[in-house]
């Protein structure tokens, strides 16, 4: 499953709209409920480059098509999302 522009758009807007220590997770899986979402600690990712960065969350996009999800940084190859919690 590709992400759509629109769809990547949509999504960056809701992380960087969510406010500091909340949980934008379960606005996503409502929004967007076919979508593989996760949250971590921005440290668990802090080799990988973010898809977007919001005032209090990195946003990344990954491919779940195998048991380990992958970070890559093309829409095409993104099945989900992981949102990183930036303390």
């Amino acid at each position: 499953m590709a992400l759509s522009v629109q769809d990547t758009e949509a999504i960056a807007c809701l992380v960087a709209a969510a406010a500091p220590g909340s949980n934008p997770v379960a606005a996503l899986r409502r929004q967007f409920p076919a979508l593989m979402v996760s949250r971590c600690d921005a440290l668990d990712l802090r080799e990988e480059t973010p898809f977007r960065t919001a005032p209090a969350f990195d946003l990344y996009l990954v491919d779940t098509s195998t048991h380990c999800w992958r970070v890559v940084d093309d829409r095409n190859d993104a099945s989900g999302v992981i949102v990183a919690s930036r303390s």
